[in-house]
C-alpha cells in the first residue's frame, strides 16, 4: 500500500531554490534512506513529509488514517512522569481496552448465571478480550522492556523520573516512544545520534523488521546498507531515486554519470561533425541539398544536457612536519577519568603507522582516554611512554561547537599570523569556504563549517601522531569521503574514538576494544573484528549448547537411575510384604498348634511351639519396620 506520495513538489526561501518538481513514492515495507550534502534540502523534505512545513507547489498526499511518527534531531522527551508511563502512552487505546476487561470481569463476579444480562456481559467480555489479545495487549511490557533494553536502558531506569536524564538519554527515549507507537510511516532524522555501536545494531535489526514504511536521513553510510532497500538522492535541487543501498547508489550514480556523459560528449562530436558538414556544403550546388538535410536533422535534434554533479566537496590532505620513531606510545596500567576514576588498567602499544581505532559503549572513557594521551588531561594512575620525535594533533568532537566572534579568515589568520592572507584564503578554499564566506562569522556557522575549520587548523600543525575524537560527527558525507582520503594518505599514526563503523572500516589497520578495566586488540579493520565477535559468539552458543546437552545427558542419567532406585524400592517392599505375610500365616499356624490338647498338655512340645512363636513374632517385628523404612525412602523418591 502507498503511504505517501509527492508529485511536482517544490520549495524555496526567498530567492533561494531548495528543490522543484521532487517525485516519490513511499509504500509499506520500503525503507528509503535520503542522502544529500549538507544544506541540500533534506530535513526540509522531511518537515514536509511529516506536515511541519508547507510546500509551495506540487502535492503531497496519504491515504486517509494513516499514522506518521517524526523524530528530528532535536527531539527529546520531556515530562514529569516515569519512564514506564510514557512508553505506554502509544498504547493507550489498548489499555483502555484492558481496563474495560477489568470492569467486566468484576461484573461477571458479583453477579449469577440467571442475571437478565449476564449473557451479553459474557459475550462482551470475549470480544474484548479477542480485541485485546489480537492487538498485543499481553505483550505490552514485553515490548517496552524489549525495546528500552536494546537503547540501552537498565530494568531499573522504568521507575525513573524522564527528567531525571541526560539530553541524549531524552532523545533515546523519544525514539523509543515513537518505535513503540508503531506508526504507518516512520520518518527518522538522524536517528544514530546519541547511539552506540551495541545500540545502532539492535537498531538496525528493530528497522528491519518493522511492519511499516520508513524514510530515513542518515550520515551513517553503514546504518543505511544495512537498513535501507532505495536510497533518495537530493542534489542540485532535484530528486533521484536508486533501488538500491548506500554502497549500490554510489556505484550505481558514478556508472549512470559515466554513461550519461559518454552520451553526451557522443552527440557533442555528432552535433560538431554536422555543423562543419553544413557550414562547408551549405552554399554548393552539388552539396547543398545535403548539407540542408543535414542542417534539418540538427534543428530537430534532441540535445543531452551535459550532465551535472555538485561536486563541490573539500579536498585537504595531512602531512607531517618529521617522522617519529618507530615506538610511538607504551601504555601501561593507566586509569583515567575526572575528579573520580572512570577506567583503569589500560594497556596499549601503538606503533608508527598504526591506526587504531578505539571503540566501546557511551561512558566507558573513550574520550577520556585519548584525552588523558593527548595531556589534556592528567593520568590517575600508570604512565604514558612517548615516543621519540612524537608530535600530536588533537582533534576533539566538541571543537565543532565552539564559539568565536572572529570571522572564518580572522579564525585560522588568528592561528597562523604569519601566513599571508592569499594563503589562509587558499587553505579555507581547501575547506569549501570561497570567497565572501571566509567572512562569516563563527557563531552563524553550522556544526560542520565549524568543524571544518578545527580541520583547518590540524592539517597546518603537521603532526605525526593525530589523536581524533569522532571526527566525522557534523560532516556530511562528501566531506567524511574526503577526510577518509585523506587519512588513508596520512604518512604518520592514527589513533581515533568513532561511532562511524563505515569509517573505522576504511581506516583502521587495528580495533581496540575498551571494557570495564580492560582493553582487547583486534589486529583488522572492522569488518574483521566484527567477524571475530560473531565466531566468538557463535563459539559461546556452541559451548552453551554442549553444556546443555551434557545436563541434559547428566539429567536424563539421574532420572533413570532415580527411575531404577524406585523400582528397587518398590520390588523389596512387595518382597517384604510378601514376608510379612508367610510370617503372619506362621505364627497364626503356631498359635493354633499351642491351642492343641496334646500339645498344651505336653510340657516339652509346648515350651517348643512357644519358642518357635517368639523367634517368629520378633521375625515379624523386623520384617514391618523394614517396610516401613522401605515405604519412607519411597515417598521421598517420589
Amino acid at each position: 500500500m502507498i503511504v505517501m506520495q509527492l508529485g511536482n513538489v517544490k520549495k524555496s526561501f526567498g530567492t533561494d531554490m531548495i528543490f522543484e518538481n521532487m517525485n516519490l513514492e513511499i509504500k509499506t515495507g520500503q525503507t528509503i534512506g535520503i542522502v544529500g550534502k549538507n544544506g541540500a534540502g533534506k530535513t526540509t523534505l522531511m518537515k514536509m513529509m511529516a506536515g511541519e512545513m508547507s510546500i509551495d507547489e506540487g502535492q503531497i498526499t496519504s491515504p486517509k488514517g494513516i499514522s506518521i511518527g517524526y523524530l528530528t534531531q532535536q527531539m527529546t522527551l520531556e515530562s514529569t512522569h516515569n519512564v514506564r508511563e510514557e512508553m505506554l502512552r502509544p498504547f493507550s487505546r489498548l489499555l483502555e481496552t484492558g481496563k474495560e476487561m477489568e470492569r467486566i470481569a468484576e461484573w461477571l463476579a458479583v453477579h449469577d448465571y440467571d442475571d437478565a444480562d449476564y449473557q451479553a456481559q459474557l459475550d462482551r467480555y470475549e470480544k474484548v478480550q479477542n480485541i485485546f489479545e489480537a492487538e498485543g495487549g499481553y505483550t505490552i511490557d514485553s515490548e517496552v522492556k524489549t525495546v528500552l533494553t536494546g537503547l540501552g536502558f537498565a530494568p531499573e531506569d522504568l521507575y525513573r523520573s524522564v527528567e531525571a536524564f541526560s539530553g541524549g538519554q531524552k532523545t533515546r527515549l523519544a525514539l523509543g516512544q515513537m518505535l513503540l507507537s508503531k506508526p504507518d510511516l516512520l520518518l527518522l532524522d538522524e536517528p544514530t545520534n546519541h547511539l552506540d555501536m551495541d545500540t545502532v545494531a539492535w537498531l538496525e535489526q528493530y528497522l528491519n523488521s518493522f511492519p511499516g514504511a520508513i524514510a530515513i536521513i542518515s550520515h551513517d553510510r553503514y546504518f543505511l546498507d544495512r537498513t535501507v532497500d532505495k536510497i533518495y538522492e537530493v542534489e542540485m535541487h532535484r530528486g533521484t531515486l536508486y533501488h538500491t543501498d548506500y554502497s549500490g547508489y554510489v556505484k550505481e550514480k558514478a556508472k549512470n554519470h559515466a554513461l550519461q556523459m559518454k552520451a553526451f560528449e557522443h552527440q557533442q562530436k555528432e552535433i560538431k561533425e554536422l555543423e562543419t558538414f553544413v557550414e562547408k556544403n551549405i552554399a554548393r550546388a552539388s552539396t547543398s541539398n545535403m548539407a540542408k538535410s543535414r542542417r534539418k536533422k540538427l534543428e530537430s535534434m534532441e540535445r543531452i544536457n551535459m550532465p551535472r554533479m555538485d561536486t563541490k566537496s573539500a579536498d585537504f590532505s595531512f602531512d607531517i612536519r618529521r617522522e617519529s620513531g618507530n615506538d610511538v606510545l607504551r601504555i601501561k596500567n593507566l586509569a583515567i577519568g575526572y575528579e573520580e576514576t572512570l577506567n583503569s588498567h589500560i594497556n596499549l602499544n601503538i606503533d608508527k603507522g598504526d591506526r587504531l581505532a578505539i571503540i566501546g559503549p557511551n561512558g566507558i572513557g573513550k574520550s577520556t582516554l585519548v584525552k588523558t594521551i593527548a595531556k589534556k588531561l592528567s593520568r590517575h594512575d600508570g604512565e604514558i611512554i612517548y615516543g621519540a620525535n612524537v608530535s600530536i594533533g588533537y582533534y576533539d568532537q566538541k571543537q565543532a561547537e565552539f564559539t568565536s566572534g572572529r570571522s572564518v579568515l580572522e579564525e585560522l589568520w588568528h592561528e597562523y599570523p604569519n601566513m599571508n592572507e592569499s594563503d589562509v584564503r587558499k587553505v579555507l578554499g581547501r575547506f569549501l569556504f570561497t570567497q565572501d564566506e571566509v567572512m562569516k562569522q563563527i557563531n552563524d556557522l553550522s556544526g560542520g563549517e565549524k568543524a571544518r575549520i578545527q580541520l583547518a587548523k590540524l592539517m597546518l600543525e603537521k603532526n605525526n601522531l593525530l589523536i581524533l575524537d569522532e571526527p566525522t560527527n557534523h560532516l556530511d558525507i562528501d566531506s567524511k569521503e574526503v577526510l577518509e582520503q585523506s587519512l588513508q594518505n596520512f604518512p604518520g599514526t592514527l589513533l581515533f574514538v568513532s561511532h562511524d563503523r563505515y569509517f573505522i572500516n576504511r581506516i583502521a589497520n587495528k580495533i581496540v576494544e575498551m571494557g570495564d578495566q580492560h582493553t582487547e586488540i583486534y589486529n583488522g579493520d572492522y569488518s574483521y573484528y566484527q567477524h571475530k565477535k560473531e565466531e566468538r559468539a557463535a563459539m559461546q552458543i556452541k559451548i552453551e549448547q554442549e553444556e546443555n546437552e551434557v545436563k541434559h545427558t547428566n539429567s536424563y542419567e539421574a532420572h533413570k537411575q532415580k527411575r531404577n532406585e524406585i523400582q528397587k524400592t518398590k520390588k523389596s517392599i512387595t518382597k517384604t510384604e510378601k514376608e510379612i505375610q508367610e510370617k503372619e500365616a506362621e505364627i497364626e499356624s503356631i498359635e493354633e498348634t499351642l491351642a492343641l490338647p496334646e500339645v498344651y498338655g505336653d510340657y516339652e512340645k509346648a515350651a517348643e511351639f512357644n519358642k518357635q512363636l517368639i523367634d517368629s513374632e520378633a521375625a515379624l517385628e523386623r520384617l514391618m519396620e523394614e517396610w516401613a523404612s522401605l515405604s519412607e525412602t519411597l515417598e521421598a523418591m517420589e
